[in-house]
């Protein structure tokens, strides 16, 4: 078990959604077709594309079925090459792992301009493993 402050996961922010299609616990989905809708990150939502998400999933849901979705706030989440506590992140496709809609580190070296950074890894972990996420889900725009 990590050691970071108490951060409680109990009241975050959060709302229902329908499965647009399969779609995994503590794992980043986009907005699906309509409104109510939520779908997994497909091939093409890669790495420093800055890929609009609608939240973190808080339950496995096969299309149709309704899901919990944390879209601001506390979450747990997965990563897919080791974070630090107050890294920014993005959520991405990865062709390497199963399940989809897991986090990188939000890379400054590419442009972030018009771009969404999911939000702050609240504790370190190691690749592959679950994390404690602060989803904020901001666009990074100039003035």
């Amino acid at each position: 078990m990590a050691r970071t402050p108490a951060i409680t996961l109990d009241s975050p922010f959060h709302g229902s959604y329908f499965a647009e299609d399969r779609v995994y616990q503590y794992h980043a989905v986009k907005p699906g077709t309509d409104d109510w809708q939520v779908k997994a990150m497909e091939v093409g939502d890669d790495a420093n594309d800055g890929t609009v998400i609608e939240g973190v999933a808080q339950e496995d849901a096969l299309e149709g079925e309704s899901v919990k979705v944390v879209f601001f706030g506390p979450t747990w989440a997965y990563n897919t090459g080791g974070v630090a506590r107050n890294q920014r992140v993005e959520a991405i496709y990865n062709a390497t792992v199963t399940d989809n809609g897991w986090f990188a580190i939000a890379n400054p070296a590419t442009n972030w301009v018009n771009k969404m950074i999911a939000g702050y890894a609240l504790e370190a972990a190691v690749t592959l493993a679950k994390f404690k996420l602060f989803l904020t889900r901001e666009t990074v725009t100039l003035n």
